[in-house]
Order: C-alpha cells, then sequence, then structure tokens
C-alpha cells in the first residue's frame, strides 16, 4: 500500500503523542508481562466531540463491499504472522476477497484464537458475505480484505497510517462499503 495523508482532523495527535510516551514508560513493563487491564488504567485514550458517519446512499444490492478484520488474520506460509509487541504490530496484510478460508491463521494474542482457527468467518465472514452477493442482496465484494491486530496502543499510527493506507486502498479497488469486523 502507498502511503498517504489522512483527511480526517488530526489535531489531537501531538498531545497523544506526549501523554503516550509518558504512559508508554510505566505501562510497558505491564504489556510486556500481558497484564492489560493495569497496564490500560492510565491509558490516554482519545475523545472526539462527534463520531464520523457516512450514510449509505446507495442500495445495498450495488455496494462493493470491503471488510476490515482487527483479528491478526494472516496466509500460513505466506505473509509472516503478526508480532506480539507492546506497542502492538501495525502492519495491515491484505487478503485477497477469494480465498479460501482456510488457508488463514490468526496471530493475535491478545484474544482466543481457537474459535477463529475453528472458524474463520467469526472473525471475517467469507462465507455469509459471498452468500449475499450470490443472493444479490450485496453487490460484489471488494479484490481485497484488510486485517491488522486490533491491539494497538499508537492511536497515532493508526490515525495516519493505518487507516488512510486501508482507505486508499479501498478507493483504489472501488469500494463503496466498508465493514469493520473488530475482534
Amino acid at each position: 500500500m502507498v502511503a498517504v495523508s489522512p483527511k480526517a482532523d488530526v489535531s489531537w495527535v501531538q498531545g497523544f503523542r506526549e501523554k503516550w510516551r509518558e504512559w508508554f514508560q510505566g505501562a510497558k513493563p505491564l504489556l510486556e508481562a500481558h497484564q492489560g487491564p493495569a497496564a490500560f488504567k492510565t491509558y490516554p485514550f482519545v475523545s472526539f466531540s462527534q463520531t464520523p458517519w457516512s450514510p449509505l446512499r446507495i442500495p445495498l444490492s450495488e455496494v462493493c463491499l470491503a471488510v476490515v478484520s482487527t483479528a491478526g488474520l494472516y496466509r500460513k506460509g505466506i505473509d509472516a504472522p503478526f508480532a506480539d509487541t507492546a506497542e502492538g504490530d501495525p502492519r495491515v496484510i491484505q487478503l485477497p476477497s477469494n480465498i479460501d478460508p482456510k488457508s488463514l491463521d490468526t496471530a493475535h494474542t491478545h484474544i482466543p484464537q481457537e474459535p477463529i482457527r475453528a472458524d474463520v468467518n467469526v472473525a471475517l465472514p467469507f462465507d455469509p458475505l459471498r452468500d449475499l452477493v450470490k443472493e444479490k442482496k450485496v453487490g460484489s465484494l471488494a479484490l481485497r480484505f484488510f486485517s491488522f491486530v486490533g491491539y494497538q496502543t499508537r492511536a497515532d499510527k493508526v490515525a495516519l497510517e493505518m487507516a488512510p493506507n486501508i482507505a486508499a486502498a479501498m478507493v483504489e479497488d472501488e469500494v463503496t462499503l466498508a465493514l469493520i469486523v473488530p475482534v
């Protein structure tokens, strides 16, 4: 993916970075010990006065749908598994939407992995979405879906790098609707 600039308000980033550095110094040992609840008690969560929203302006039967999963899915034998780091692995993996779900695995260490390994549709609903396309309830699926590890301590990197790059790829694929599947 090509790096792009965000179009959203990022005026909060500098203040967040300062608070994050201070928080991370104290939280890093807890994060490395997988003591998330204790570490996140003092996390500098960002709050916004408005929620971004775009109403759907075309029928679902005409959309080109992309999916974003936070389950840390990767293609076995092709992609490197996501790393278990204190900050969170900021990589985004692009998955062909026509992929065999059985070829995927998860490397998200902050969630139960066995349910996803038993049926990847719980984290990225390939089969139900393909059925909706066959039934003509959804127009089409985008050429690629996106996966990353939802455990990210760097909200600034999500806003300035990850999200804009995913959005640019969706524009390139002529996506008209995106489904985010948080896990």
